[in-house]
């Protein structure tokens, strides 16, 4: 399920027992990859053997991707898992926090 975020994302972010991997797909807005990274191994020095292995695709511009209007009604297929800096009431994505601010 989670291949399906690749089309619409810019970056993947891989966590496994504490190590960081992270794949770019396309032109991060401005310095975010750069950002997600650092934040990311910031938060495994804090927090080291506490944060879980995960699988992440990222979108780092301002426009949402997945739409809610592309996924209407109790029987629609799930949309895919899509983490992005931006959150908005007519997107599905998942707003991931930024802490750059």
């Amino acid at each position: 399920m989670i291949e399906r975020g690749k089309s619409s994302a810019e970056l993947r972010l891989v966590i496994v027992k504490g190590e960081v991997c992270m794949e770019m797909f396309g032109e991060p807005y401005e310095t975010k990859d750069l950002f997600t990274l650092y934040g990311t191994l910031q938060l495994l020095r804090f927090y080291p053997g506490k944060v879980p292995n995960l699988d992440l695709f990222v979108l780092t511009g301002d426009k949402k991707r997945i739409k809610k209007t592309d996924y209407p009604g109790p029987n629609a297929t799930s949309p895919p898992p899509l983490f992005h800096y931006c959150g908005e009431e007519e997107a599905l994505d998942i707003v991931f926090p930024n802490w750059t601010f």
